[in-house]
């Protein structure tokens, strides 16, 4: 009667197992009311209209419109083996949950044998039951703890199309940056070897000392050494890319390279702290891991308690020499209350109970990432925006220095060496600009990534 008792009190309660909800969350995990770096985000937000949710790949399309990037990013979606194998997750997670529901239904298994003796034989056929019954909701904890883990696996294949997305537009702008840089550095490198020509020239006729030739000389090599540097950059960041698409045959076309008009296209951006943190998928990833964690713990604590089960067996003798036999039936319920392993299940359940602490920190670290990425990227996001403008002044500076040079050297105003010196500065302008272009770009990259893939949140379903 008293386990009775108890099993009746334990199915009422059962029904308050509950996940995390996004109140929980704002109180007890240090979730920040405001930004601390809002007016960097209100800066960003200057004259910009809300735009609805995107997916991520989607998402990262529209701000940088790049059409090989695009076709590169597209294959990779399909071809990349990080992204497969955690699609592969997904299935393998919902298999386990019709697992974990297969073990809530009763086990049925049937048999035949045959027995042969000098004065009989016979042919006997029999089924068996056995069923735990689920009085507490154990198994049920079970089952919903692999429903979260359903959740967890396709929040971390968001994350990984996020992730993707991310090192695919790196690499690929990094190409287009360090190939623009190396076309000019090899017009610095072709002026230095005219500038050593001159001078070995002047030198040969007594006309300069040889400290300047050797300082040319220094100059030349230094510029081929630049020229070797970007294009280990080039190969590297295309051979980086081609890991990522799986090595899968395409054609890296860097059709708008001098294009110096070409920036990125940055939304306007949700500035609400509880909206942004849980948009990102490996927050709301972590939020799943610690729901399944808590339906394990239910599930520890009810191993605890009696079980109830029942088993049947069904068996007929259906052929023999002497005749068929009467059906031979029993049902058994038993109650089964966990003495001798007790202390082991004791064990298993503080385990469970570490298992959600851990779980409880990895949400607050996830939050404090989330947090610590919007802050950071947002003011990077603003001063690479002043950076890059700053730059794009400088080099139209140049361009009419350098039109005023030329316009000099043609009237003969300035010797050869002077006009390829101030070349070689014009064509470095160009160089500094496309490294800050290129940070420019990978700062919104690095904001895309941390409001997790999407600037507005997706609507709610009545669920995180």
């Amino acid at each position: 009667m008293k386990y009775l008792c108890s099993a009746l009190i334990i199915i009422l309660l059962s029904g308050c197992i509950h996940t995390i909800t996004d109140d929980e969350i704002k109180s007890s995990y240090n979730m920040p009311e405001n930004f601390r770096n809002a007016l960097y985000i209100k800066d960003l937000n200057d004259n910009k209209t809300i735009s609805s949710y995107k997916e991520p790949l989607e998402e990262i399309k529209s701000m940088l419109p790049d059409n090989s990037f695009i076709s590169i990013l597209d294959t990779a979606s399909k071809e990349n083996p990080d992204l497969l194998i955690l699609l592969s997750k997904i299935k393998q997670a919902r298999y386990q949950l019709k697992s974990a529901t297969g073990a809530m239904i009763p086990k049925i298994s049937g048999s035949l044998d045959y027995s042969y003796g000098e004065n009989s034989d016979g042919l006997n056929g029999s089924l068996s039951l056995s069923w735990e019954v689920d009085i507490y909701g154990k198994l049920d904890a079970l089952r919903k703890s692999k429903k979260e883990l359903i959740k967890y696996a396709e929040e971390n294949y968001v994350n990984g199309q996020v992730t993707l997305a991310a090192d695919t537009a790196s690499y690929y702008f990094s190409i287009r940056k360090s190939a623009a840089q190396l076309f000019f550095a090899n017009q610095i490198l072709k002026n230095h070897k005219t500038i050593v020509d001159i001078y070995t020239q002047m030198q040969n006729s007594g006309l300069m000392d040889e400290s300047e030739y050797i300082s040319a000389s220094m100059d030349y090599l230094n510029a081929q050494n630049s020229v070797q540097q970007y294009q280990v950059e080039v190969e590297q960041n295309k051979n980086a890319l081609y890991a990522l698409i799986n090595n899968k045959d395409i054609n890296i076309t860097i059709d708008m390279v001098y294009d110096t008009s070409f920036a990125p296209t940055i939304p306007k951006i949700n500035d609400i702290p509880m909206d942004v943190i849980l948009n990102r998928p490996d927050v709301r990833a972590s939020v799943y891991t610690l729901n399944s964690e808590l339906y394990n713990h239910y599930n520890k604590k009810m191993s605890l308690l009696p079980s109830l089960s029942i088993n049947g067996n069904l068996g007929q003798l259906l052929a023999s020499s002497t005749g068929i036999g009467d059906f031979i039936w029993q049902i058994v319920m038993s109650l089964t209350a966990p003495l001798l392993n007790r202390q082991e299940l004791y064990a298993q359940l503080k385990i469970q109970e570490e298992t959600v602490n851990q779980a409880e920190l990895s949400l607050q670290k996830s939050i404090n990432t989330a947090v610590s990425d919007i802050e950071n990227t947002s003011f990077a996001m603003l001063s690479s925006n002043k950076s890059y403008g700053n730059t794009k002044d400088i080099l139209e500076s140049a361009k009419i220095s350098m039109d005023i040079l030329e316009s000099r050297w043609k009237a003969g105003l300035i010797d050869d060496v002077e006009y390829l010196k101030a070349q070689n500065d014009f064509l470095n302008a160009y160089i500094s600009f496309y490294s800050a272009w290129y940070e420019n770009i990978s700062s919104s990259i690095m904001l895309y990534k941390a409001f997790g893939g999407s600037f507005s949140p997706k609507q709610s379903n009545g669920e995180l």
